[in-house]
């Protein structure tokens, strides 16, 4: 089978690693995979270290800008894909937009959990696809609330490499050894955990807070962490490779996000034996089974995450009980297990 992947974020997210992990294993299962990438992304680069995928580099813009679909007629022509396969909303468009999914079926990956747009050129987009693969039930979920059939769509969790199990000990406190995983795009609840911070501090908790990521954010966050002096209690690490052990020696993971399609930080944490305390949204919440896994909030109320992330703390044996649960439930979410159900999606519509 031959794949073309579209993957056009301009950043490193859990989408672009999934999406690196996945094409380097269908290659190596003995597919010819392509991927066109936004040019001096971190997955073009990455995607070539890795080697078995040929790339094709596109310029940025949005979705119909003239450049990128010129990039994407280029690369289908020179390619001639069996199938199209859009990571992203904007390797969707691409792929509508430049008729290519005109004459090769596409397949979209789904991973937000906001409903489709509805007005006439979003349900064009939409209805150009020919199988969906949403991240969880309440993608999936959002996609039938916005009249896709529920046939054409497809429930493949995002998977995670061996490398992600890890088993370390977080060191003894003090200090509690708090983290958040994600970019700093308004979404991740950032100033959120800012603020629960500083609560558990006024609490009298000898606390520290590490970020992972980075984005336009950052230097909101920062001056917050400021404001509420807690800023040298935060570390501000910026996008690293080495999440997983970095997670694996915290005590929790605390992600007030504002909206989840699945969450790959969540994943990841359960794996290294972090314990979680994430916003109640549908993703986590199957991925916690419904809180039996993780402490699910179901504000954003700052004081309301205090509590919660303060019981988890000084109760050792709930954290302790949500330690061994998460990495049981992580221990199914391999990317072999991911590979071969997106394998059959991109077979079936081919």
């Amino acid at each position: 089978m031959k794949i073309l992947t579209l993957d056009l974020g301009a950043g490193w997210r859990g989408g672009q690693a999934q999406t690196a992990l996945v094409t380097s294993s269908l290659s190596r299962r003995g597919h010819a995979v392509a991927l066109i990438a936004r040019r001096d992304s971190p997955l073009v680069e990455r995607a070539r270290d890795a080697g078995g995928v040929e790339v094709f580099e596109a310029p940025g813009g949005f979705e119909a800008a003239p450049g990128l679909l010129a990039a994407v007629r280029l690369a289908a022509r020179s390619f001639r894909p069996d199938v199209l396969w859009a990571c992203d909303a904007k390797g969707h468009g691409a792929a509508v937009w430049s008729r290519a999914a005109s004459r090769v079926p596409l397949v979209v990956h789904r991973r937000v959990s906001f409903p489709p747009g509805r007005d006439i050129l979003s349900r064009l987009k939409y209805r150009k696809a020919r199988r969906f693969i949403a991240v969880s039930g309440g993608v999936a979920a959002s996609l039938g609330a916005a009249g896709i059939p529920a046939a054409k769509v497809v429930v493949v969790p995002d998977g995670l490499p061996s490398s992600a199990y890890v088993s370390l000990e977080a060191p003894s406190p003090p200090p509690w050894r708090l983290v958040h995983v994600g970019a700093f795009d308004g979404l991740k609840g950032q100033e959120v955990a800012v603020a629960v911070l500083a609560r558990l501090v006024a609490r009298g908790l000898d606390a520290t807070l590490t970020f992972l990521g980075d984005g336009p954010e950052r230097e909101y966050v920062q001056r917050s962490a400021a404001g509420l002096g807690v800023a040298a209690r935060c570390l501000f690490a910026g996008e690293v490779r080495d999440v997983s052990p970095r997670l694996a020696v915290a005590h929790a993971l605390i992600l007030p996000s504002h909206a989840e399609g699945l969450s790959m930080a969540v994943m990841e944490a359960m794996a290294a034996g972090c314990a979680v305390v994430v916003r109640d949204l549908p993703g986590p919440r199957e991925l916690t089974a419904g809180g039996t896994a993780g402490i699910l909030v179901p504000s954003l109320d700052p004081s309301e995450w205090a509590d919660a992330t303060a019981s988890l703390l000084l109760e050792t044996s709930r954290r302790l009980h949500f330690v061994d649960a998460g990495r049981a439930a992580a221990a199914e979410w391999t990317i072999e297990r991911t590979v071969s159900h997106i394998e059959t999606a991109l077979r079936e519509a081919a």
